[in-house]
């Protein structure tokens, strides 16, 4: 039996994936992304499941971030999952009187217009996911709202007062399913990368890169600056390719990569998925 950690508690929308991926295997909710990174990288635990991107509010940069400077540890697949909010209570039903909104700060994004609407005298209060916020809802917390998924609260004993309050009817998460070995090409793959240029930086050498996969007709499916953390305006490119760095056309062109940028780090090749569940 493999053992899988994944963000927690127990509840949320990374566990549902984790669930959906790994049904039979051991399941270890771990309290943050970079705890999971790590568990992976120390092999305490077989893989590891963590947010990475969303379709309403972009990539979960505190995973980009974690895979680009913290951690070496491999991308081995992706799961899709649709994403649907409720806004709930442990027992107040009148929007009104709610003042106080907890959950993960992704979670609040996606629900931003319906807040501003029907709760704007509510303070938003960050959680480190949407189960944990749901821990807030003690009884002294008469004026308080969690955001998350409808199933917590039946199984809290919790009040749902509305569902699918997400902005966008087409929400969906991407999470990334980390492993310590390189996954073997499977003909419909994608590669997540990222480099930069610190130490040769020059007008056009972004485009350079670029330009390598558009001559041999490879699409670039993800393209995203984070800070290099080291200098204000310095950054590190993250890119997704569709193909997989196994690849004899991908070698090469990794290779000349390495010779127009400071620092190259392949971070997994792994299966595209199309279909959330």
């Amino acid at each position: 039996m493999k053992s899988i950690s994944y963000l927690g508690p127990e509840g949320s929308y990374c566990e549902q994936a984790a669930i959906h991926r790994f049904r039979n295997e051991k399941l270890f909710p771990v309290h943050s992304i970079p705890a999971v990174i790590e568990s992976v990288q120390d092999e305490i635990t077989d893989y590891g499941v963590v947010p990475i991107e969303n379709s309403i509010e972009g990539s979960v940069t505190v995973t980009l971030d974690a895979l680009i400077h913290e951690y070496d540890v491999s991308i081995n697949s992706e799961i899709l999952l649709n994403i649907s909010h409720s806004l709930i209570t442990n027992g107040i039903k009148n929007p009104k009187d709610i003042l106080k909104i907890y959950s993960h700060p992704q979670a609040l994004a996606q629900c931003r217009i319906y807040i501003s609407k029907n709760l704007p005298q509510s303070e938003l209060i960050n959680a480190s996911s949407t189960s944990a916020a749901l821990s807030e809802l003690k009884p002294e917390s008469q004026y308080s709202a969690a955001i998350a998924h409808s199933r917590n609260a039946i199984k809290h004993n919790l009040h749902v007062i509305e569902e699918d309050i997400q902005d966008e009817e087409n929400n969906i998460t991407r999470f990334a399913v980390l492993g310590s070995k390189v996954t073997q090409p499977s003909n419909n793959d994608k590669t997540s990368f990222c480099f930069d240029f610190s130490d040769i930086d020059k007008p056009g050498q972004l485009i350079n890169v670029m330009k390598l996969f558009s001559d041999e007709n490879i699409n670039i499916t993800k393209i995203e600056s984070r800070p290099s953390k080291k200098e204000l305006g310095k950054y590190i490119f993250w890119m997704d390719i569709i193909g997989h760095s196994e690849e004899i056309k991908l070698k090469k062109i990794f290779t000349k990569i390495n010779t127009l940028t400071s620092n190259l780090k392949i971070i997994g090749s792994y299966p595209i998925s199309n279909k959330p569940i």
